[in-house]
This record gives structure tokens, C-alpha cells and sequence, in this order.
């Protein structure tokens, strides 16, 4: 019995046993499929760091009366918010990419509430309120590259994104919150255009909606390569989703100006 398969089955409830379960199956299965391709390419350490604006973030819990729709954000301000994440890619051969990324992202600020609020069937008056907003993804990614030349390189393919999120609200020692974790399916493609020597424009997106709700994040970076192993890239980031359903209807979008630094190991 391998490491693993030990942590599996002696924690099959525990979040981060579920992750690490579930991310390394697919990962062990992916590099099964691949193992006999080309040579790969070498992996890449990103790490990613941004300020974040509220552009919206509504949410009514649970979906029915008397609970009523509020803003998180007029309560806590629009922002920035420190934002951030940590990628690992690594090809497993030529062509076929895996990708690990931890991206957490937190709101926590105390403001004012005009109107009347009821959260979880908890009446909330108007005055101070301190609000707390959460969603971190753990996510597992695969790439297929359909096209490489010399200016273009264009891959797509599927992410399996493990979200953690929760909502909570609190006044004058009364303190109601709903988490929510589950497992959402995304779509990806990923260009990359070398427009001149040194020099590359990144599109990354992962999303998927349905008539129930959406995710979408999707970043357009530019950079430059300050040594053969060390890529720094800035641009702007939007992360918006939201579900629309019996338990909860929510939906948040941030924009960001982010920074990176993409470390190729050689």
C-alpha cells in the first residue's frame, strides 16, 4: 500500500484528504496515458500576486423568504484585497500539460448596512456589520498543445477545481455563516503570442456555465524574460461566478492587477 492510497482510506471525509486523493488519481492517470510520448519540457513554478476590487458580490442564504439579497461589498467595501496563487506545470510529454494551482482569496472588513438584512432565517439591523467572504479553489488541470510555432502556441483542455467557500456575517456577538464545498468541472485554453525578442502575451482561461450558475478566470498578461529560467508578467485578472439555486443564490466578481513570476526549472 503506497502513501496515498494510506491517507485515502484512513481520512475518506477530510477536505484535504479528498484533494489529495482526488488530484493525484488524475494526475497518476494522466501520466499513465501520456508516459510513452515525446521528450517534455521543463516544469514551471509561478507565483502570482495582485490587488483585488469588488466589482460585485451579492448573496441571499438560503434562496427563499425571509432570508433577503445583500451586498457583501457595500458592507465591506469595494476593496483592494490582497490576492494571490501558487502553479505548478509540469508536461508529462511533448504535447500534454498538467497543471496544480492554489489559489485562495479572502474578504474580511466591518462597515455599515443601511437596511435590514436576514441571513440563515438571523435578523441582521442596520448599523455595523462585519462581513467575511472566502473561496479558495484547489485545482488539477490538463493541457493538450494543438498548435506550437515559432510566434504561436495554443493549448485547451479540462480542469477539475475543488472549491472552498463560505460566507459569515456577525453583530454585536451574534455570528451566522454557510460553507460550501464541492467539486466544479471547468474548460481551458491557454495562447501564448511571442510578439517580439524576449517577449510574450499570455491568455489564460478557465471557465464553464450552465443555466444554474457560472465560473469564469481568465487573466491577459504581457512579460518579459529577465534571464533563460526567471519570465515576469503583469497584467489584469477578473475571477466572477456565482450559482443561482434552492439552497443559495451568490455571485461575485473581482477584478485584479496582478503580477507574476514564472520560474522554468532547467
Amino acid at each position: 500500500m503506497n502513501e496515498l492510497t494510506r491517507v485515502c482510506n484512513d481520512n475518506p471525509r477530510a477536505l484535504p484528504a479528498r484533494v489529495l486523493c482526488a488530484m493525484g488519481g488524475l494526475a497518476a492517470a494522466l501520466a499513465t496515458c501520456v508516459a510513452q510520448a515525446g521528450p517534455a519540457p521543463a516544469p514551471t513554478l509561478t507565483v502570482e500576486l495582485g490587488a483585488a476590487w469588488q466589482a460585485r458580490n451579492d448573496a441571499r442564504i438560503e434562496n427563499e423568504p425571509p432570508n433577503t439579497r445583500f451586498a457583501i461589498d457595500e458592507i465591506t467595501g469595494s476593496g483592494p484585497y490582497a490576492a494571490g496563487r501558487i502553479a505548478f506545470e509540469w508536461s508529462v510529454a511533448e504535447r500534454h500539460r498538467l497543471r496544480l494551482l492554489v489559489a485562495p482569496l479572502r474578504v474580511d472588513d466591518t462597515g455599515i448596512s443601511d437596511e435590514t438584512i436576514v441571513f440563515r432565517e438571523t435578523v441582521f439591523d442596520p448599523g455595523r456589520v462585519r462581513a467575511e467572504y472566502q473561496f479558495d479553489s484547489w485545482r488539477l488541470g490538463y493541457r493538450y498543445v494543438f498548435h506550437d510555432s515559432e510566434r504561436w502556441t495554443w493549448s485547451g483542455g479540462a480542469t477539475l477545481n475543488i472549491r472552498d467557500a463560505e460566507i459569515r456575517l456577525s453583530q454585536d456577538g451574534t455570528s451566522r455563516s454557510r460553507s460550501d464545498t464541492g467539486v466544479v468541472p471547468l474548460l481551458a485554453l491557454v495562447g501564448q503570442w511571442r510578439f517580439a525578442p524576449g517577449w510574450r502575451a499570455l491568455f489564460d482561461f478557465e471557465g464553464l456555465a450552465a443555466p444554474q450558475g457560472r465560473a469564469i478566470d481568465a487573466t491577459l498578461q504581457a512579460g518579459y524574460d529577465l534571464t533563460p529560467s526567471l519570465h515576469l508578467s503583469g497584467g489584469y485578472r477578473v475571477l466572477d461566478g456565482g450559482a443561482d439555486n434552492d439552497d443559495l443564490y451568490t455571485f461575485a466578481r473581482f477584478d485584479s492587477a496582478v503580477l507574476a513570476l514564472h520560474w522554468r526549472f532547467r
